[in-house]
């Protein structure tokens, strides 16, 4: 214990500890908005929306109706006069006399019901847009199966394709192609006025008329590995019949609907209607609305037996 040595019971300042800085994130979910930056697939949601489509039909074109003969008066949920008429003759026994006495009925008096809503699906028949073009190409070869496609393909080098008719009925057109060293098909599926190699999936490329689908394979680095590759055409060696150039020549100047207007036997025009496709659309009926005839009363009608 030297003289003059002061001790100081308490410790000098420690200086702070300097360690590594919490990793910043590297998105701030406080300021996150969900709705700018959606985290859902939106090619799983795309192909949801397909498949309920397929399922459901689409919505019909502006001043669709269904077809019904000439003649007939339809009523709008889909029942005819005739057929009510038929119908009490057959099961109830009324003859015309009761059914004029019938319809002086005051149904105004009946306590309007509310009913609910159907929605139905029905069909639209649409002919092939563009047969005519389809006729004009050289890779087109008309009717032809799977195996002499084959025959005709083999040896041929990659990218080799023509395009024939579809041996299954709900298909028009098959490509036959050379891909992988071997001879490959793929059905041509149409959706909503719309052709591709798989109308399932929103994301595979579509086009309005089949020349444009083929057009757009043609190029190699459009063509993914499991899609068809269609570069070189392989050429016709024969001239379609001369029945078969005027259909596809008719047919790009009317529609399926006119075609029953023309003044043909019904063989020429089931020849006509061949090429064509059926596409689903949704029906809305409501049941809801009040059915009035001319004179403003209301009248009802009865389900068929």
């Amino acid at each position: 214990m030297g003289a003059g040595v002061i001790f100081n019971s308490r410790s000098a300042p420690q200086s702070p500890v300097l360690g590594p800085l919490p990793p910043s994130p590297v998105i701030d979910l406080s300021r996150f908005n969900p709705e700018e930056f959606p985290m859902e697939d939106c090619d799983k949601r795309a192909r949801l929306q397909r498949a309920r489509e397929m399922e459901e039909g689409i919505e019909p074109p502006p001043g669709y109706k269904p077809n019904y003969p000439s003649g007939i008066q339809v009523h709008p949920n889909g029942i005819t006069v005739d057929s009510l008429a038929a119908l009490f003759q057959a099961h109830a026994g009324i003859q015309a006399a009761a059914l004029t006495a019938l319809s002086q009925i005051d149904f105004t008096l009946i306590p309007n019901i509310e009913r609910p809503a159907h929605t139905q699906v029905d069909y639209v028949h649409c002919l092939v847009p563009d047969l005519r073009s389809i006729t004009a190409c050289s890779f087109y070869w008309g009717k032809m199966d799977r195996y002499e496609a084959e025959r005709l393909l083999e040896g041929k080098q990659e990218g080799t394709f023509l395009l024939r008719d579809s041996a299954q009925e709900e298909f028009i057109f098959s490509v036959s192609f050379r891909k992988y060293g071997r001879s490959l098909h793929a059905r041509i599926e149409q959706w909503n006025h719309k052709f591709s190699f798989d109308s399932h999936d929103p994301g595979v490329y579509a086009s309005e008329t089949v020349c444009g689908l083929i057009e757009h394979y043609k190029y190699p680095s459009c063509s993914m590995f499991f899609e068809p590759m269609l570069t070189i055409p392989f050429h016709r060696n024969f001239a379609f019949p001369l029945q078969h150039l005027c259909r596809a020549v008719i047919t790009t100047r009317t529609t399926y609907d006119g075609i029953n207007k023309l003044q043909l036997p019904k063989t020429l025009k089931s020849y006509l209607k061949e090429y064509h496709y059926k596409q689903r659309v949704r029906v809305r009926r409501l049941d809801t609305e009040n059915d009035l005839q001319p004179d403003g009363r209301f009248i009802s009608y009865l389900p068929l037996i």
